[in-house]
């Protein structure tokens, strides 16, 4: 929780705000904006597609494509979220169904405080890890391919938040315990829209407005000033609290070039974590595991022996895809750790504020490198279903071609974007090492060890190329 000071100080190295990257300037836009109109109407709309899909779910026959699985799986996750997410920022959570009811659930529920043993990244990230990516990795077809399941799902998850809500204050699901909370917060750092303030008014302010209309009980006046906007959702509530809290357009990252203060002590986390499964994970599952070399992947090998010995059906539990999961994310773990550890002794600083430092540079890899995914799923495929779906609910004949196919050109350059988010890690990471020291050659060795951990992740990109160049295979795509 961020504590209230009265006076702030302009950060010296942020960078100037024109009145084109002002978008609270912006005529309409920013009269939308400072009214709550657009948040409003985004999250009412938000909310009403979300309770039609889970409504569709359990209401309708269970089906494997359906309302429920093409807006849940097809457009909230992956595309929303994987697509604005690095591009916008946190937008997502601030249009989120359950952040919009859990606000007024919160006013008038029990206002008690959190546990303090359970506050920060470790229950969001242990609710993704348990409640999502082993089921998605283990079981695919259990979420993915049943209307039911989905809406069954989604409706344990609303459930969970909204009681949460109610008990306690300070919006806790959202930033202790939601699974998407933490990840996309962190990774909304790569985004472009930031919450500012007129540093000005803010030292004579008295009233701190700002801090008054934050469900989340933070202080937006300090953003800036910690180059650290915290588990800030973009709601926007703010804005029409207060005339100088300015929603502001910045350089894709541009937060990450800088010290950033008042960090979670843990976040290193979350983007290690974050890299390992969706990152190294989704390269040995999606990637090599769609090349010739399948038979020989370890997790395949071990899984099929582990399948015959305890006689458990791949279709119920695929203790290869599991492993597949275990993997990546203990070779992330592990390496990352080294790397930090190797860089703290270098610097002789904490091992703490070291990997903070750097593993804040690999943000932009892991999730970037879901949109061509993201992307290609929804051209393809969920957009013209949806469209065919929404149809026949509607008792109308709609007749809608799919977006796109997979030999459009277009997708070519969409492909591009995995080896631009690599570039994009190792200049973040030589920026960030800048942040620890200025010697020239301390700097490339502590560049060089917190690499390590996307070193990794392109050395298994690189293998399955080469897995797809140099060796014959049936398989259409991979990712």
């Amino acid at each position: 929780m961020d504590k209230i000071i009265a006076t702030s100080k302009s950060n010296p190295s942020a960078q100037p705000i024109t009145l084109k990257s002002e978008l609270t300037a912006w005529p309409v836009l920013g009269w939308l904006l400072r009214k709550g109109y657009l948040m409003t109407g985004l999250r009412s709309f938000s909310l009403i597609v979300f309770a039609i899909a889970i409504g569709s779910g359990l209401y309708f026959q269970d089906a494997r494509v359906g309302l429920a699985t093409l807006v849940l799986w097809g457009i909230f996750w992956p595309l929303l979220t994987a697509v604005l997410t690095p591009t916008l920022g946190n937008v997502f959570c601030g249009i989120c169904p359950h952040g919009f009811i859990g606000k007024q659930l919160s006013k008038i529920g029990l206002q008690r405080s959190f546990p303090k043993k359970l506050r920060g990244i470790w229950g969001g990230i242990l609710m993704i890890v348990v409640g999502y990516w082993i089921i998605a990795y283990a079981i695919p077809s259990f979420l993915s391919s049943s209307t039911r399941n989905s809406a069954l799902y989604f409706t344990l998850f609303t459930g969970l938040a909204f009681i949460i809500f109610f008990i306690y204050k300070d919006m806790a699901w959202c930033k202790h315990l939601c699974p998407l909370g933490r990840v996309l917060s962190t990774h909304g750092k790569v985004g472009i829209l930031q919450i500012q303030t007129e540093q000005s008014d803010c030292t004579r302010c008295k009233s701190f407005d700002c801090v008054k209309a934050c469900s989340y009980h933070l202080s937006p006046f300090n953003f800036e000033k910690r180059n650290n906007m915290g588990s800030c959702t973009l709601c926007m509530d703010c804005l029409p609290a207060c005339s100088s809290v300015k929603l502001v357009a910045k350089p894709p990252g541009a937060a990450l070039t800088r010290p950033i203060n008042n960090q979670n002590r843990y976040e290193m986390w979350v983007f290690v974590i974050i890299l390992g499964v969706a990152g190294v994970g989704i390269q040995f599952l999606h990637g090599l595991q769609h090349t010739p070399l399948k038979p020989y992947l370890p997790w395949v090998l071990l899984g099929d022996l582990l399948h015959d010995f305890i006689s458990i059906n791949p279709e119920t539990f695929n203790i290869g895809r599991f492993l597949a999961l275990v993997m990546g994310l203990g070779i992330t773990l592990l390496v990352s750790i080294w790397g930090y550890q190797k860089a703290a002794r270098l610097l002789d600083m904490p091992w703490t504020k070291t990997a903070n430092t750097l593993a804040v540079g690999l943000a932009p890899l892991a999730i970037i490198g879901l949109i061509p995914h993201a992307v290609t799923g929804f051209t393809t495929r969920t957009a013209h279903t949806l469209s065919q779906e929404i149809s026949t609910l509607l008792n109308v004949n709609w007749q809608i071609e799919p977006l796109a196919s997979r030999g459009d050109t277009w997708f070519t350059y969409l492909n591009w974007l995995p080896y631009i988010a690599m570039l994009w890690t190792l200049w973040l990471i030589w920026q960030r090492s800048g942040v620890l020291t200025t010697n020239s050659q301390r700097r490339m060795k502590v560049f060089y060890y917190a690499s390590v951990p996307a070193f990794t992740y392109m050395v298994i990109f690189a293998i399955k190329l080469m897995a797809m160049m140099f060796m014959s295979s049936s398989v259409s795509h991979v990712h």
